[in-house]
């Protein structure tokens, strides 16, 4: 695909996280880092939500958010923004641990509009998102009308549904709670 074709994206969403430092200020600093793009103009961020890790042993809490953004960039590009701005950041993934591990960093794109793609790097929507409160819950704090493509439900209703699961003991709870961002210093 040619860089310089501007691609109707519609809203783009990205799910940013963080166990390791001061999760927060690292969160900002990458969405910050993300708008700095040429192609990428942010719309949104939600608050920040704490939350048990899931799926992991970790005695550290994540902060996660998500974010909507506008872009000129194709899905598999936008990836490798994503991934270098984890990079800047400090992220090393290792390629060796099989499982989810603690993090300073991790941006994962959630949706690309309505695209539905599936291969050996990126999978659209993102896969998993309905069964994590993580993502669900900052999606239906900045867009809970938005229509999941692969479930043709908004997000505000896949978000209830998850919360009836989590209430009627059909899958894990999962511990969160909305935060506050840090003062800008």
């Amino acid at each position: 695909m040619d860089e310089n074709l501007t691609v109707d994206t519609g809203d783009v969403f990205v799910a940013l996280g963080s166990n390791l430092g001061d999760s927060a200020h690292t969160l900002l600093k990458a969405w910050t880092l993300l708008g700095e793009h040429e192609g990428i103009a942010l719309t949104a961020l939600s608050p920040p939500f704490i939350t048990a890790p899931i799926d992991m042993t970790s005695q550290h809490w994540f902060t996660n958010a998500a974010g909507c953004l506008s872009t000129r960039h194709p899905p598999h590009a936008l990836l490798d923004i994503l991934l270098e701005t984890e990079a800047i950041l400090g992220r090393v993934r290792d390629g060796d641990n099989n499982g989810y591990q603690d993090r300073n960093i991790d941006l994962d794109l959630l949706y690309f509009g309505s695209a539905v793609l599936e291969d050996l790097r990126l999978t659209l929507p993102h896969p998993r998102r309905d069964e994590r409160l993580f993502v669900l819950a900052p999606m239906a704090a900045i867009a809970p009308e938005f229509v999941d493509p692969g479930h043709l439900q908004t997000i505000a209703e896949m978000h209830h549904q998850l919360l009836e699961k989590i209430r009627n003991n059909q899958i894990v709870n999962q511990e969160i709670k909305v935060g506050l961002w840090p003062e800008k210093s």
